[in-house]
């Protein structure tokens, strides 16, 4: 059974075929020519520039950040100013106590320096003085030779020199820290609502702050160790009449006879200090005495 055709109908659906494909067509070109979004287009990270350093976190712990500091340290990206402790150990005789005293504060005065300390003890035999020494580390060198120039005998002369770079370094990242950690608890701390919120914060800052004032007074310390180097210095006279140092034979027999009226005066001296003990003594011996001769007497009588 054939059905009549349409002429009307055929060309509807033809039209609405070309409709459809050309609707098909324009879907698929809009769909290839979407834009990326932005933040992909416009993103590339930043390169990181090769003479610096890559920053840690600002959480990070100390240790990884003193790490990084000494390994860009070494690779010799960052060339910090060392600290470096000097010490020097001097010992040497004289032959004038007084000269050499006068001597070692003029040349400490003339460095720059102070006399920490100083012990001046002696005897029969000889004459000693102990001497801590502060002198700019500049001026260390300097002092040094012009301490030990010219001497009667150099006993011993030590240098050491201690880098603490490192250590330096360390604390101060880790008190960097501490800071850092100190200004979070504060922002908690105003945000806090009940009374032991705000004991356990405080009690987490007085922690954290002594460990920071601990860190300062460390570098502080090493800081002045590292700007005024230390010299021990001791000096001696000797007087021992065996002694090879000692003088010739006149010399001698005059510290000989000195020597021993020193020698009785001292005995005397030490006697006046028993006086107690001897009154004690005399009297007793009177006592006895008279008791002796009492008995005596009445033997005799009878």
């Amino acid at each position: 059974m054939e059905f009549p055709k349409c002429p009307h109908h055929t060309g509807n659906f033809i039209t609405m075929k070309h409709v459809t494909l050309v609707s098909a067509f324009w879907l698929l070109t809009a769909c290839s020519h979407q834009p990326e979004p932005e933040a992909a287009a416009a993103y590339a990270p930043p390169a990181v520039a090769a003479t610096e350093p890559a920053p840690a976190a600002p959480d990070a712990p100390a240790d990884e950040k003193a790490a990084l500091y000494t390994d860009a340290t070494s690779s010799g990206l960052l060339s910090p100013e060392q600290k470096i402790i000097k010490t020097a150990r001097i010992i040497y005789s004289v032959d004038d106590f007084a000269a050499a005293k006068k001597r070692v504060a003029g040349i400490v005065s003339k460095s720059g320096g102070y006399i920490l300390a100083e012990s001046q003890h002696g005897d029969g035999t000889e004459k000693r003085n102990q001497l801590d020494i502060k002198v700019p580390a500049a001026a260390f060198d300097s002092c040094v030779d012009r301490l030990t120039g010219g001497v009667a005998r150099l006993d011993e002369k030590s240098i050491n020199a201690q880098d603490v770079t490192a250590e330096y370094v360390d604390l101060n990242a880790r008190m960097t820290t501490r800071v850092a950690t100190e200004q979070r608890y504060l922002e908690i701390l105003k945000q806090a609502r009940t009374v032991k919120d705000v004991l356990e914060v405080e009690a987490q800052l007085k922690s954290i702050r002594e460990e920071i004032e601990a860190a300062k007074g460390r570098l502080l310390y090493m800081d002045r160790q590292v700007s005024y180097s230390t010299i021990h210095l001791e000096y001696y006279q000797v007087l021992a009449l065996s002694m090879p140092e000692a003088p010739g034979f006149f010399p001698r027999a005059w510290l000989a006879l000195r020597n021993g009226w020193n020698n009785v005066l001292g005995l005397l001296i030490n006697l006046m200090g028993w006086w107690p003990l001897m009154a004690v003594g005399v009297f007793l011996f009177i006592f006895i005495r008279r008791r002796w001769r009492k008995r005596n007497r009445s033997l005799a009588t009878a």
